[in-house]
């Protein structure tokens, strides 16, 4: 456990409670890379090999699970009580999306008036989140033991930097590291598991891109890099929302797996090319609910000003263009990912670590899969997950009629009848899950 010492004053996060004493041990939440020469420890850091075979783990079971639609209509049907993590995490993020409503003011909330500024509204939005995301990931997760734990001392940090910065105004690839290592802190708190892997980048992903999205325009946040040319929503606003939104289309369009162009693919024609699928705003805007490629490539053109070709404000996705297949692109980006995000300095140094996230020098063997880094779960956890016969019963059956319907939001149902499924089962009563056990 590290001590009070070794960080400094400005980089701890302080709580209002005692860490210690009859509460499970946790390490102080705080910065590490504070000096370009501690990137050499974070490369060879626990966190680092965390993050690189979650983001890595994620991308291939897009390109497994690549339809959106197929994937959103398996969760609505699913049985009582099955997934019911995804909806936990699905109502975390629409608490989210509410307060940033209820902040913005305006029209869709009367708390502030009119003249308030953009960065004094972004600044009670913030606020909110580091007053109440404790006692939302509390009421979520079913802590209600009033002691302090891996849930409400380390998740409400990542949770509240997910969405940007309240004193730069900004929004950046740092920021949606955060929201990753969020998920990677669920995944070892057993609040997140494998079976729920196929709903990770189309459905709590997807959302949170849109509630960014909701953030960005309402408070008119900047990129945390670039003036606006050559680096607009690649490596400014998103990074890994292009990165698995090209897993999906190459899961798609690889001819081998997914829909494919003979599976059901026919009206996706538009974004089987990547030099369509960039420079089409048409076809973005068509199909941002399918792929979170699109969404991406939609949020860059409606951000643009009118008539700015789009070489000039994102000249780095402009030069995806002149790859011939999805399989390279995703490549290409998974390459520049490990390089111009995890590899720099500027993005690093606003990450925090803890006793999930570990700063400590990685020793495992080169090539660890994502589920070994995960702690086993404990004995009252095991029997909730399914079993691998349950998994693949519901993703291997095929049925003509229902790929016949209209395909509609999450949260709604094949014959237009509303499904609370943000917030079922949220409020139900779990059995503590007890102490957290490490290999």
């Amino acid at each position: 456990m590290q001590s009070h010492t070794d960080f400094d004053a400005d980089d701890t996060v302080e709580f209002p409670v005692p860490v210690s004493g009859d509460s499970l041990p946790v390490e102080i939440v705080g910065r590490r890379v504070r000096q370009p020469r501690d990137m050499f420890d974070w490369e060879r850091s626990e966190a680092r090999a965390d993050v690189s075979a979650f983001v890595g783990h994620m991308n291939d079971v897009a390109k497994r699970y690549p339809s959106a639609a197929m994937v959103k209509r398996r969760l609505r049907r699913r049985p009582h009580g099955r997934h019911c993590n995804v909806d936990r995490a699905m109502a975390v993020l629409q608490a989210v999306r509410e307060w940033a409503e209820k902040r913005r003011g305006g029209s869709a909330g009367h708390d502030h008036p009119p003249t308030t500024t953009a960065a004094e509204r972004f600044g009670r939005f913030h606020g909110q989140l580091r007053a109440e995301g404790r006692a939302l990931l509390d009421r979520t997760y079913n802590s209600g033991c009033h002691r302090v734990d891996y849930r409400s001392v380390m998740l409400p940090v990542y949770l509240e930097r997910s969405f940007g910065d309240p004193v730069a105004m900004t929004y950046g690839p740092e920021h949606e590291l955060s929201f990753c290592v969020f998920l990677v802190a669920l995944f070892k708190l057993h609040r997140l598991t494998w079976a729920d892997e196929p709903f990770i980048v189309t459905v709590i992903f997807d959302r949170y891109l849109d509630v960014v999205d909701y953030v960005i325009r309402s408070y008119r946040l900047d990129p945390t890099t670039g003036d606006g040319r050559g680096n607009w929503c690649l490596s400014g606003y998103q990074f890994v929302g292009f990165l698995w939104g090209s897993a999906q289309l190459a899961g798609t369009f690889s001819g081998d797996g997914g829909d494919g162009p003979d599976g059901g693919a026919a009206g996706l024609q538009p974004m089987s090319s990547p030099t369509t699928a960039v420079t089409d705003a048409d076809a973005c805007r068509q199909h941002r609910d399918e792929y979170a490629f699109a969404k991406c490539m939609d949020a860059a053109h409606r951000r643009a000003k009118n008539g700015m070709p789009l070489w000039f404000h994102s000249y780095q996705l402009w030069n995806l263009t002149g790859l011939p297949r999805w399989d390279r692109v995703n490549g290409c980006l998974m390459a520049a990912y490990q390089r111009d995000v995890l590899g720099r300095f500027e993005v690093i140094r606003q990450l925090d670590f803890c006793e999930l996230f570990k700063f400590a020098r990685n020793v495992r063997p080169p090539g660890t899969s994502f589920y070994d880094i995960v702690p086993a779960a404990p004995p009252s956890d095991t029997t909730m997950v399914q079993t691998t016969t349950d998994v693949l019963a519901d993703y291997d059956d095929d049925d003509d009629d229902d790929e016949k319907r209209r395909i509609t939001e999450y949260g709604e149902t094949e014959d237009g009848e509303t499904d609370d499924a943000v917030t079922e089962d949220v409020e139900e009563t779990a059995e503590d899950e007890g102490p957290i056990y490490y290999h």
